[in-house]
């Protein structure tokens, strides 16, 4: 339409929008793809976007410990993003394959099935409880919330970013 700028036909876009023919977002929820970009890599602007997101509302300093609960494409992109702001990151997922991509991303991971994901947060915090958990995870389970509580030191932040069950204790 007439109300759109810095945008003309023919040029290549990201944004959240639907997936549809025709899409209308706000001018700040869209933006170009430079050229020396393929549509590849452009294709993991928003799942990118949202990673960031949870770690911009973790806050995180160099050389904390930060736990992503569940590995999917969002936690994984999470797991680089954090290390690569100098922050020791500890991994945890059922799934093997996404527990090994974590770990060469440079992770300790946690591995669901077998282990006991507070006892080697406690290890990994040196007993002083993890600085912040950022939940990726897609689950009806109120556990991840449980544990994140469980694993943090006071004053800690925990984010959640996946969808998870939210029964909460107080204690």
């Amino acid at each position: 339409g007439s109300d759109v700028i810095n945008f003309k036909k023919g040029d290549r876009v990201v944004s959240n929008g639907k997936h549809a023919e025709v899409v209308k977002v706000p001018v700040n929820l869209c933006a170009k793809i430079p050229d020396l970009v393929s549509d590849e890599q452009a294709s993991f602007t928003v799942v990118g976007a949202v990673a960031l997101q949870g770690i911009r509302l973790v806050n995180p300093t160099l050389g904390e410990t930060v736990v992503v609960t569940g590995l999917g494409l969002v936690g994984l992109m999470t797991v680089q993003f954090l290390i690569a702001n100098g922050c020791r990151v500890l991994g945890l997922d059922f799934n093997k394959e996404k527990l090994a991509i974590a770990k060469k991303f440079g992770a300790e991971v946690v591995d669901l099935n077998n282990e006991n994901p507070l006892d080697v947060a406690r290890n990994f915090s040196r007993g002083r409880g993890v600085d912040a958990v950022i939940i990726t995870a897609d689950t009806e389970s109120d556990e991840p919330v449980h544990q994140a509580a469980q694993m943090c030191r006071k004053r800690a932040r925990i984010v959640l970013v996946g969808k998870t069950g939210l029964s909460l204790s107080r204690d």
